[in-house]
């Protein structure tokens, strides 16, 4: 009996050390769940490929195959940054792949019969994760003639896996091709204007009027927006263009061209509609830069970046080729521009010089949108 303290007072000492050298090692990083945390992108190519990228490695961790054929290559991530949402099968199917393993976990199959549903690039997913969010434009296709049909905002539940079906619609305005999730069970919808819709009773109204805008100084806007980008600002953005008169007379002879956004904060809900530049070149998309709304930068041939306050043009860098997506890593450090061919072009944020490119397995990513967030490995 008399060893019993002693075996008892090593046992403490040995507990004491094991726990200081756990400790040490947490302090320094090693062994920590941070320690492994690395950006992410997803993003879609022809095929069929649905692609998990390492952006801090900079190389294609796995490509998942889609079923079907390509779509628009729309995609909304889950929360937990595991499962990637993606329209696919020409515009009609929506599909949810688990990025790790490959795994089908969801499918939307929204044509039926001889109803056919189209979702350009209105793809969204709740912010609890619960449900996904689609714009249907259905065709009824008859003998003799196409029916169009009510468009509409159709709502699915991710428990349902691979048979989802609609567990509630609402109708919707036409012309949208953008769905952003807000806060407090908001939609915004990207159509001829920007409307706000209520997921719960389906009700909407303008939040931004882009062409029903009442500025007596302004032409009317031309918007593209297909690409549902931003949350590393937290935001909902579309780039505009339209004349600035100099007075209400409206005389196009000594108005100036100008680009602009349609900006809401995601956080707050407060929107805004501004003119940021000069309109001298064919822009596709465009972000503020995280922890900086008043830098812009935006794409297609060149990479440009924007001081909006004084709606000027700061930076510009021609490109290999066009690119329709652009992104930022989460801490803002590095834009990341995607879309149209396989590969990803890496620039410094601050001198938008190179720094490299990432090349997808398989064809182009035409209109797929670029989803960058961080997560462990």
């Amino acid at each position: 009996m008399p060893t019993f303290p002693l075996l008892h007072s090593n046992y403490v000492r040995l507990l004491t050390v094991l726990a200081l050298t756990i400790t040490a090692s947490a302090c320094s990083g090693k062994g920590s769940a941070q320690a492994s945390v690395h950006d992410f992108m997803v993003v879609a190519n022809k095929p069929n490929n649905l692609n998990l990228v390492d952006l801090t490695e900079r190389k294609v961790v796995r490509s998942c195959t889609l079923p079907g054929k390509y779509g628009s290559g729309t995609i909304a991530m889950a929360p937990d940054k595991h499962t990637a949402y993606v329209i696919s099968n020409q515009f009609e199917n929506v599909y949810g792949v688990n990025l790790d393993t490959c795994e089908l976990t969801f499918s939307a199959i929204q044509s039926s019969g001889n109803v056919r549903v189209k979702s350009i690039g209105s793809l969204a997913v709740s912010r609890d994760g619960t449900e996904v969010y689609t714009h249907q434009n259905p065709v009824r296709l008859l003998p003799d003639r196409y029916e169009v049909m009510d468009t509409r905002i159709a709502v699915f539940k991710v428990a349902d896996g691979l048979n989802a079906k609609p567990v509630r619609t609402f109708a919707a305005p036409r012309q949208v091709v953008l769905l952003i999730p807000g806060a407090d069970d908001t939609l915004y919808l990207s159509g001829q204007d920007v409307y706000a819709m209520n997921m719960q009773t389906g009700e909407y109204t303008v939040k931004i009027p882009s062409l029903n805008a009442k500025d007596p100084l302004q032409g009317q806007r031309d918007v593209l927006s297909i690409w549902p980008i931003g949350s590393q600002s937290n935001e909902f953005m579309r780039l505009y263009t339209a004349l600035r008169f100099t007075d209400e007379t409206q005389n196009p002879d000594t108005a100036r061209y100008m680009w602009g956004y349609e900006r809401i904060d995601l956080t707050t809900g407060e929107a805004e509609s501004r003119d940021f530049g000069p309109l001298e070149v064919v822009l596709f998309s465009g972000m503020t830069r995280p922890g900086d709304k008043n830098q812009l930068y935006a794409v297609l041939t060149q990479l440009k970046k924007y001081d909006v306050s004084q709606q000027k043009e700061v930076m510009s860098v021609d490109l290999d080729h066009s690119y329709y997506c652009i992104n930022f890593s989460t801490d803002g450090s590095k834009v990341y521009l995607a879309g149209t061919f396989n590969d990803i072009a890496i620039l410094d944020a601050d001198t938008l010089q190179k720094l490299g490119n990432i090349e997808l397995p398989g064809g182009d990513m035409a209109l797929s949108s670029a989803q960058v967030f961080a997560r462990a490995l």
